[in-house]
């Protein structure tokens, strides 16, 4: 199976779709990330008051404002997966050199034990 960056987009409503190696960089980052909450229509809470309670372009500007944050943070982790399976399958390599690359004795025999490559064997990681 060749690695793959995958890659991650959000939605308008804030749903993310992804995969590989991308959305898990994005789901690592939005987990650090400090969101606006969207405040609710009519509310005087602070930082709101009774002479100014939350409006409809209020709860648009804090919506439009967790979609950049999270657009960001797809577009930071398309570009981080896909920069870092670049470099690993351009310059990682695997070193075999007890088992796991077993060959078949010649003649084949089913009760023959497999063998050992005779010394380490390099393959590249795709």
């Amino acid at each position: 199976m060749a690695m793959s960056a995958g890659t991650v987009v959000v939605a308008d409503d804030e749903s993310a779709t992804g995969t590989g190696m991308a959305r898990a960089i994005y789901d690592a980052d939005i987990a650090t990330l400090a969101l606006p909450v969207v405040p609710i229509l009519g509310n005087t809470d602070p930082p709101w008051r009774v002479e100014r309670p939350v409006n409809a372009a209020d709860i648009a500007q804090v919506q439009a404002a967790r979609l950049l944050m999270l657009s960001e943070a797809a577009r930071r982790a398309n570009a981080y997966a896909a920069g870092i399976v670049t470099h690993i399958t351009g310059n990682a390599k695997v070193t075999v050199s007890v088992g796991g690359l077993q060959r078949t004795p010649s003649p084949n025999n089913p009760d023959t034990a497999t063998q050992a490559p005779a010394s380490p064997v390099e393959l590249p990681v795709s």
